[in-house]
């Protein structure tokens, strides 16, 4: 099992994304992908899937009230374990059962503490956070889970955005989100497998273009009417050009130009430019 941990103090995969019941299964895809790329037992993933979903659900349910909100989640191994969190920007943690429908926020942190290995919890006016951990195969003693909640600002609730760091789980990750959102856009199965080569290609070649020098791949999916658009970058200066070029195949061209309907590069304000790749439905 690959198991070696980030160097760069910063997790795997962050996910942020619109804190509606929607977007928890996108959170399970991008799971399932990392878990596979760490090639952990199905039943153990399963668990781990589990216990993300009910920390999802709980800040779904009870973090925001009648204005929408930001979930941000992050992925990453640490002392040969997974570690993950799930945290909102809502008025704070509150044990007791909502006047909703929803389920009681008690039960869902009871059944994570079950499933997981270690499990935390941190919460103020500036939200919740939960941290969970799961062993994975290493033999390393791990120090204990400390969960303590930031005060960074918060990711734009509208939006969804995936930064993955380099590595194998890039395509993992991307690819099981993409295939998500291609589905609920009613995608066909030829246009839904067109939708996974391009998210492909973007995971194995954004990284070398960040604007940043990280290698992390910054994506961000603007779902519309007919169907998504996959905006990559901050790109450095001609990265995006470049970014297309590194998507040839001999005697195929260029993928990102065969498969998307549109590709625009735009310039950013504070430096750097940005690849919207536009996939839409066809008849």
């Amino acid at each position: 099992m690959g198991t070696a941990d980030n160097a760069s103090g910063l997790p795997d995969v962050r996910f942020t994304l619109p804190a509606v019941p929607a977007n928890v299964a996108l959170v399970r895809q991008a799971l399932a992908g990392f878990a596979d790329s760490l090639r952990i037992d199905p039943a153990r993933a399963a668990d781990i899937k589990i216990a993300v979903t009910e920390a999802c659900t709980n800040a779904v349910v009870h973090a925001y009230e009648n204005h929408d909100g930001p979930l941000d989640v992050t992925m990453a191994v640490e002392h040969d374990r997974l570690v993950l969190t799930v945290r909102d920007r809502g008025h704070g943690l509150r044990p007791l059962p909502s006047e909703g429908d929803g389920p009681p926020l008690g039960f869902g942190l009871a059944l994570i503490a079950s499933l997981s290995d270690e499990f935390g919890i941190a919460g103020g006016r500036h939200g919740t956070e939960v941290r969970i951990a799961f062993d994975l195969d290493g033999d390393e003693e791990a120090p204990p889970l400390v969960v303590q909640l930031s005060r960074d600002a918060p990711p734009p609730p509208a939006g969804v955005a995936l930064t993955i760091a380099p590595g194998e789980h890039g395509a993992a990750v991307l690819g099981r989100v993409v295939s998500l959102v291609a589905a609920r856009a009613d995608f066909s199965i030829d246009r839904l497998s067109d939708a996974q080569i391009v998210s492909d290609a973007i995971a194995g070649a954004a990284g070398a273009h960040a604007l940043d020098g990280s290698g992390r791949t910054q994506v961000e999916i603007d779902e519309h009417e007919h169907g998504f658009d996959l905006v990559i970058g901050p790109l450095l200066n001609g990265g995006a050009q470049q970014l297309v070029r590194d998507t040839e195949l001999p005697g195929l061209g260029c993928l990102l130009e065969r498969l998307a309907d549109a590709l625009d590069v735009e310039p950013l304000s504070d430096g750097g430019e940005r690849l919207r790749a536009r996939l839409a439905a066809r008849g």
